[in-house]
């Protein structure tokens, strides 16, 4: 069984990974073929547009269909479903959004200790994207990472290990949006390093969220979804610099080593994670 879980899991990270470099973002990245840009609106060729789209939903698309492969139309009509299933609890609820607002928070404190003015006005501007994001974000990438590759890791290895290989291979994924024109990654020249560290961080922070809560796709969804907002409300009321761009993965490796520790003592999956929830 264990041998089949791996299997798996690296089919999809191989799939998607794949049409990641070669098939949808890598050729536009190469060719420095802009897109768009959620803040500029479109400013690249339709079908370059399309590409950049359908690209970032390959996690997603790449779990359900595998999942069909694997376990039968019936297990991803169920996998499906779980992104919506939002009875979480209300102290999940808060939990959620008082992680991800830590990581907005210190970035402002970052900034403003850099003797940056951050502009507050952002919160309100980009109110009308939130709904947005939940598609372009958590939608197009968690039945992949968490819903396919996390459920089946976690059968195979301990929690650490299964938040580290998705984070790697999550940032790896990433990649090719720091080459490709009017993407943030690209207009504020960020640093692929930090920004890998950053990433693999949060990645223990949705494993542990994700145990805790049995299984519940929707927290992983719904953390990503108050992440990518708050992320995106702070990045765009401050002006980029090297040394802000630097520090800025500081609180995700501080808050990353706090739930790799909780991560440690929590009990094997099999004793936690519900299939059927």
């Amino acid at each position: 069984m264990k041998n089949k879980d791996l299997k798996e899991v690296m089919i999809f990270f191989l799939i998607t990974i794949f049409l990641s470099l070669f098939v949808f973002w890598g050729p536009i990245a190469l060719f420095k073929v802009p897109t768009i840009g959620f803040n500029s609106g479109a400013v690249g060729p339709v079908w370059a547009i399309i590409l950049f789209m359908i690209g970032g939903f390959v996690p997603s698309i790449t779990g359900i269909i595998l999942t069909a492969v694997f376990e039968g139309k019936k297990q991803a009509k169920q996998l499906l479903k779980k992104a919506f299933q939002v009875r979480i609890g209300f102290k999940w609820f808060i939990a959620i959004n008082l992680t991800a607002a830590y990581f907005a928070v210190s970035w402002i404190i970052i900034y403003s200790a850099l003797h940056g003015n951050f502009n507050y006005s952002k919160f309100f501007t980009l109110l009308p994207t939130i709904l947005p994001l939940f598609i372009f974000g958590p939608l197009s990438e968690e039945y992949g990472w968490r819903g396919f590759a996390l459920k089946r890791l976690l059968k195979i290895v301990n929690p650490n290990i299964a938040s580290l290989a998705i984070g790697l291979v999550w940032s790896l994924w990433h990649l090719p949006l720091f080459y490709i024109v009017s993407t943030n990654q690209y207009e504020h020249n960020l640093s692929f390093l930090t920004f890998m560290i950053s990433i693999t961080s949060s990645s223990f922070i949705y494993t542990y969220i994700y145990i805790k809560t049995h299984g519940k796709l929707f927290t992983a969804v719904f953390f990503h979804w108050i992440y990518t907002f708050l992320s995106d409300v702070v990045h765009g009321g401050i002006v980029k610099s090297n040394l802000f761009n630097l520090l800025e993965f500081v609180p995700a490796f501080l808050i990353g080593l706090v739930f790799a520790f909780m991560l440690h003592k929590v009990q094997p999956i099999a004793n936690t994670v519900n299939d059927k929830v």
